[in-house]
């Protein structure tokens, strides 16, 4: 019976995308965009596979999470009220729910630093899917595919009216990472995070061009559960956003603006102690000790590389920065690949370098006006020096590093040659329309 469910679902979603006003692009039909969830959909079942018999099952976050998810939900019909405190985070660290935590594998973390606890979102939106799913870890899948989709989507979306004529290199920028591909397609924080993320930045862009209620209650609810899922992506992308919001009322000077938001946002930053009392650079510092220790305690952890440690705080912190951008760019490279999970993330990193050198072939300088450009750059550096400074394990860092390659791939087409990229995009139309 959940299998029949399972393609009942998968045919409903087919239809929401077939039907629905947000599915609709000018210059991309609409089999095109059944075909991107499809490919999802493969890709929710491949990361399945993965974790089943690649990876030990009973060491992987996947199952974890929806186990949990199962031990939460079960509370529905036990007490009803739990269930509602837990799945709405309304008085659910009250003590009496302990005893569904403890039987729980991920819902305690055993360091926090005083960091939002980012299990929580996935455990609790497994909790809620098994409203609807008998149970069935497919059925669940299938949803946090479509998750991902919706993200990468509305990221198309909220970039298509500007790159009208690269939309399908645009369309390929979203959908055309396999590490992108791979991870936000299953049952991980990854196409939860994405979904958010990717409409947090939709309706951005529209509060940027068109102020409203709507938008901006959108922008709050999204930032409030960016931060309880992937908080990091939130912060990267902070300076950004902010000096896009003064850049668009007050245009004058923007590179300087630009660059005072910055300035600004990183003092805070280092005084974070004295105005909030939490230690942002403590708790980053704090991040990179516990997942070297982790690495070490595991012993044979294959894909292991040494981080200088975060000893000085934000002088080891500015000083690493350029190693750790480098980490999260280009590595592993095709000579640290000892597995085939390795060699599939190592040649997707030459195909990455060879993006970049062609951007840099075809650079247009007069595209840096671009307020957009400034603000990819800001969002990607960020990001990639953040989980570069913290993360010693070149598997995590393939898969931590997949929200910022849309932006790359938008970065990149921002700033190529505009006739050069209109050139591609026709090549690769009419390739298309001559499989038709």
């Amino acid at each position: 019976m959940s299998w029949i469910l399972y393609f009942i679902y998968l045919l409903l979603l087919i239809w929401v995308i077939q039907k629905a006003p947000f599915f609709n692009a000018p210059h991309i039909e609409r089999r095109w965009i059944i075909f991107a969830f499809l490919t999802k959909v493969l890709g929710g079942v491949a990361l399945f596979i993965i974790y089943s018999y690649y990876y030990d099952p009973k060491d992987s976050d996947i199952f974890h999470y929806f186990n949990d998810g199962l031990i939460i939900h079960s509370a529905l019909f036990e007490n009803p009220l739990d269930f509602l405190r837990m799945v709405s985070g309304i008085n659910s660290d009250a003590p009496d729910l302990m005893h569904y935590y403890m039987t729980c594998d991920y819902w305690l973390k055993p360091f926090y630093f005083g960091l939002p606890n980012d299990n929580l979102i996935v455990i609790r939106t497994h909790a809620l899917l098994c409203l609807v799913s008998m149970g069935n870890f497919h059925i669940h899948n299938l949803f946090f595919s479509f998750f991902g989709f919706i993200g990468l989507w509305a990221l198309y979306k909220a970039f298509c009216k500007d790159l009208s004529n690269m939309h399908l290199l645009l369309f390929l920028c979203m959908f055309g990472f396999p590490s992108v591909w791979i991870w936000t397609s299953g049952a991980l924080k990854e196409s939860l995070m994405m979904a958010i993320f990717g409409l947090l930045i939709y309706f951005f862009r529209d509060f940027l061009k068109k102020p409203s209620v709507w938008n901006v209650a959108a922008m709050l609810v999204l930032s409030y559960m960016m931060k309880t899922s992937k908080y990091y992506v939130l912060m990267a992308a902070m300076p950004a956003m902010l000096a896009a919001v003064w850049i668009k009322y007050r245009p004058k000077l923007a590179i300087l603006k630009f660059a005072a938001t910055h300035l600004l946002l990183f003092g805070l930053f280092y005084c974070s102690k004295f105005i909030t009392g939490f230690d942002m650079i403590e708790a980053i510092c704090g991040k990179q000790q516990c997942f070297i220790s982790m690495s070490e305690d595991l012993g044979n952890v294959g894909s292991y590389i040494y981080l200088p440690p975060l000893d000085n705080g934000l002088q080891s912190m500015i000083v690493n920065a350029p190693n750790a951008l480098f980490n999260s760019l280009f590595r592993p490279t095709i000579f640290e690949a000892k597995s085939a999970m390795m060699l599939f993330a190592a040649i997707e990193n030459i195909f990455i370098i060879c993006m970049l050198a062609a951007g840099l072939l075809f650079i247009q300088p007069k595209n840096f006006s671009n307020r957009d450009v400034w603000c990819c750059l800001s969002y990607i550096t960020i990001f990639f020096v953040l989980i570069g400074l913290t993360t010693p394990v070149l598997g995590a860092l393939v898969r931590y590093k997949v929200p910022a390659l849309p932006f790359l791939g938008i970065l990149i087409l921002l700033i190529v040659n505009d006739e050069k990229a209109q050139s591609a995009n026709k090549w690769i139309e009419k390739r298309i329309k001559r499989k038709r």
